[in-house]
């Protein structure tokens, strides 16, 4: 299975749904940097509260239905799949900004090692 993506703001919040996902649950405080930061970014538009949450919920269910899982964790090869997607949707910029507010978004809560992980597989992939 693959997303497919309608534009680049469904591509640049599917990274983000990943990183927000690494560590098996989504904190409030990435709640907060997805409301607060990402929403503002540009690319968005400079969408309401209740529409940017309605992006951000249909990309996260096209994420969770679209990428590889095995005992319920994305597989190395679904990430990746997507990754390549995301690679052939964005312009290098946005990229570039993609991996800065990933990075960004994994420290809001401290992060483990499966989001660090993940982290710098976004990092080579995009970077």
């Amino acid at each position: 299975m693959t997303v497919k993506f309608a534009n680049a703001s469904e591509a640049y919040l599917s990274v983000l749904t990943l990183v927000a996902g690494a560590d098996q649950s989504g904190s409030l405080e990435e709640r907060d940097f997805l409301f607060n930061k990402v929403k503002g970014l540009a690319i968005f538009g400079n969408p309401s509260t209740a529409d940017f949450s309605k992006l951000l919920g249909k990309v996260t269910d096209a994420v969770y239905a679209g990428v590889a899982q095995q005992d319920g964790e994305f597989t190395s090869a679904g990430i990746d799949a997507l990754l390549g997607e995301v690679k052939a949707t964005l312009s290098p910029d946005l990229r570039k900004s993609l991996v800065q507010i990933a990075g960004e978004l994994g420290g809001t809560d401290g992060g483990d090692a499966s989001e660090a992980a993940l982290l710098d597989k976004i990092r080579r992939a995009l970077g």
